[in-house]
């Protein structure tokens, strides 16, 4: 699958180009102006290219993970329920290490992953505590949201004004921070038991998870620049860039192949 908004990067890099040619004949007033003006370029680009990226993330229908076991499309017998998941994560375990309000995003969301899991095999819900838990101590305006309004809206509108919130309240980049974990969490528990979630899966279900890894790694790239607290995330995420599958079979393929990238990748989410 091609990048996204390539022009936009292509761009850039001329205009670096072009001014770095030219830095050999200008003093030394000239040529910080011109590095300046090459930052004030680059950045502008940045922010263009993230702008893309956002309002095609915000257009994405519900994950095709959550399709599956929201749905019923997943169903376990009795005998399948007995041999619990043992790669979930557990809340009282992981508690000590969300020391900051970085992790506590990211436990957020991979709770609400893992809830879905622990559902299908009957276990106790250790996870809605948790995540109401987090809610309170971050005290985002944006979950909020989501919560009084998940019943009431379509999926991308829900989507679409809880960024507004987020962005309004200074925390786009949470936002984006849940949405990457999110993400890392739902292809590391699919590559643990293929068999069972990609089940359902059509090629256009396969294509859309490639899809959406695409647009996370994209974007990780343009806000790790400008903030250094997500550069750990941009490096977590960065090696799901070599899915790019368009069909179920070869994200299969894939997935196996790339098997201890995505446990390591999911390993350093609370490192």
């Amino acid at each position: 699958m091609k990048k996204i908004s390539l022009v936009i990067a292509f761009a850039a890099a001329i205009v670096l180009a072009g001014c770095n040619g030219n830095k050999q004949t200008k003093n030394g007033s000239e040529t910080d102006s011109t590095d300046v003006f090459v930052e004030q370029q680059i950045k502008a680009g940045m922010n263009m290219h993230l702008d893309s990226l956002t309002e095609l993330w915000l257009r994405l229908k519900p994950s095709s993970f959550y399709s599956t076991t929201q749905d019923g499309k997943i169903i376990l017998s009795q005998d399948e329920k007995k041999v619990k998941p043992e790669y979930l994560f557990n809340p009282e375990e992981l508690a000590s290490k969300l020391e900051t309000m970085s992790y506590k995003y990211r436990a957020l969301a991979v709770y609400a992953v893992d809830k879905e899991v622990a559902k299908l095999y009957d276990m106790k819900d250790v996870y809605t505590p948790a995540i109401k838990k987090l809610a309170a101590e971050l005290n985002d305006p944006s979950l909020k949201f989501i919560d009084d309004n998940s019943e009431k809206m379509e999926y991308t509108e829900l989507n679409s004004q809880a960024y507004k919130i987020a962005e309004e309240n200074g925390r786009a980049n949470r936002y984006w921070e849940v949405a990457a974990s999110s993400i890392i969490e739902q292809i590391y528990l699919i590559a643990n038991n293929q068999d069972k979630f990609l089940a359902n899966f059509t090629d256009k279900d396969a294509e859309d998870m490639t899809y959406r890894t695409i647009l996370l790694c994209e974007s990780f790239q343009d806000l790790a620049e400008y903030h250094p607290d997500l550069a750990n995330l941009n490096n977590v995420i960065l090696p799901l860039e070599k899915l790019d599958a368009l069909t179920v079979d070869k994200l299969r393929e894939q997935l196996t192949e790339l098997k201890a990238d995505i446990e390591k990748s999911r390993a350093q989410l609370f490192e």
